[in-house]
């Protein structure tokens, strides 16, 4: 709990109290309930049951969250619980908040989202023609997009968001950025290695 000190200053028409003690040496103490932080995240909720996306708005105030979906009809509030009962998992832009045993994401940058598949399309077309100008422009798209859609979560306020739920008392786990850069070299290392290797051994049954 936190301990608030109100000092109250001299009065000239009354320089002691009834103790004795000046009234600029007293003080009060005020008991204050716990403060907790306020954060928004702002994105795209995409419903999984109907495969639509949404404006949407999460909200952590006072300990509670607070869950806004905008529909045709306007917006409508799909929960409001204390944090603890508010499980986070985040990735990239994404950030998904599980509540009563569903899960609500919600996106940053659906556009981002929406871009992926034709810039990997992009990608593997110039590996299977053998086209290095294609391949490395289906490459430098899809960073370029990832790194629009991290500037999108920053600006949506997700890393503020984060913080606010897990300092009120969330399950937050984040995956990010860098280590999904990382899998995706890891991954990209790994099928290079094994094209290397079923070439080696085409060459070898040749001979």
């Amino acid at each position: 709990m936190l301990q608030l000190r109100d000092t109250v200053w001299p009065s000239t028409f009354c320089s002691k109290n009834e103790s004795g003690v000046s009234a600029g040496q007293w003080t009060r103490s005020v008991t204050m309930p716990p403060a907790y932080p306020r954060a928004t995240f702002t994105g795209t909720y995409g419903d999984t049951a109907t495969g639509a996306w949404y404006p949407a708005q999460a909200m952590v105030d006072q300990g509670y969250v607070t869950f806004w979906v905008l529909g045709p009809t306007g917006w409508g509030q799909r929960f409001s619980l204390p944090a603890p009962y508010v499980t986070v998992k985040s990735a990239s832009q994404r950030i998904t908040l599980v509540a009563n045993g569903q899960s609500f994401p919600i996106l940053a940058d659906v556009d981002a989202a929406r871009r992926v598949p034709g810039l990997l399309a992009v990608d593997v077309a110039g590996g299977i023609a053998g086209n290095s100008l294609l391949e490395s422009a289906g490459v430098l798209g899809r960073g370029i997009n990832q790194a629009g859609a991290a500037q999108k979560f920053y600006a949506a306020g997700g890393p503020e968001f984060l913080a606010a739920m897990r300092a009120s008392g969330s399950p937050v786990s984040r995956f990010g950025y860098g280590a999904i850069i990382g899998i995706g070299c890891g991954c990209g290392l790994l099928v290079a290695v094994g094209l290397l290797v079923v070439m080696v051994a085409g060459f070898a049954l040749t001979l």
